[in-house]
């Protein structure tokens, strides 16, 4: 009885300890989108309103229609980017992580490392040959810049967690499969693909997070305003040189947050088991 009465307790404190964490995680998002519904002088009042008297959808009116609607573009941008290193960052990941786990290639392990070791190199310390490297390729303000850096920087993480993966596929699978007539690629696409969504939804979500919320690399290798992508743009568009418009920013900011929260919404029971069977072997 005791024992049930001290698991109760725990149980109770644990939600009261989550309870504090979430709020405490919630209440910028939650003043961020009271802001986005605010005016101008209601924003800088004080004290403070969580909730305004004068409810306006103005900032999200402003945001569309402000120069032409570039705004949609930045976003436009931002999707295409995204989309396109997901795609790259998933595909390359799961061919490369079957490889090191299942296939016998030449030194494995050794490359395995040196690509692990990627993940320890800041890339601040990188910024300045990477910007010399693209101008010298005549990449500079091309998409085709932003995608090679994001996938480059995002792939090692990839490599890992899918090879992790598919660790956990028993060998017997393959052998299997290769005794009944199919080639490593027919292994790898049609049996051992399909059981590892987890691990490629985590990758998924991962990659589309880092490139979607990316500033740095896109303000300093993309400065063409028709290249923006949508965190740069949202700035450029609300921080000006006599203040900043907090209501435009504020609702940019909740229209940036949607595609991302939407993907974890849809991919959420594979991200939290891929996160497990990827971590550990």
């Amino acid at each position: 009885m005791r024992g049930l009465f001290s698991d109760l307790q725990n149980h109770k404190l644990n939600y009261i300890v989550n309870f504090i964490v979430a709020f405490l995680f919630l209440v910028p998002f939650l003043w961020i989108v009271s802001t986005s519904f605010k005016k101008s002088s209601d924003i800088v009042k004080y004290p403070p309103e969580w909730i305004p008297d004068n409810f306006t959808f103005d900032n999200y009116q402003s945001i569309f229609t402000l120069q032409n609607g570039v705004f949609l573009n930045y976003f436009l941008n931002s999707a295409i980017l995204t989309i396109s290193t997901v795609l790259i960052v998933t595909l390359v990941g799961a061919f490369a992580g079957y490889g090191f786990s299942k296939l016998n290639i030449p030194f494995k392990n050794i490359i395995l490392m040196l690509i692990l070791v990627t993940l320890m190199i800041p890339f601040h310390g990188l910024l300045i040959p990477l910007f010399s490297i693209m101008k010298g390729l005549n990449l500079l303000n091309t998409h085709i810049a932003l995608v090679i850096i994001y996938v480059t920087f995002q792939l090692p993480f990839a490599v890992f967690m899918l090879k992790n993966s598919f660790d956990a596929l028993p060998n017997s699978l393959r052998e299997a499969a290769l005794i009944d007539g199919y080639s490593d690629i027919q292994t790898f696409l049609k049996i051992a693909l399909p059981l590892v969504w987890p691990g490629l939804a985590t990758v998924a979500i991962f990659s589309a997070y880092t490139t979607w919320n990316d500033f740095l690399i896109a303000l300093v290798f993309a400065n063409s305003n028709e290249l923006k992508t949508l965190n740069v743009g949202l700035t450029n568009l609300a921080v000006g040189q006599y203040g900043t418009n907090w209501g435009l920013l504020s609702s940019g900011s909740i229209i940036s947050f949607i595609p991302i929260i939407l993907l974890f919404f849809f991919l959420q029971r594979y991200f939290i088991s891929g996160l497990t069977s990827g971590s550990v072997k």
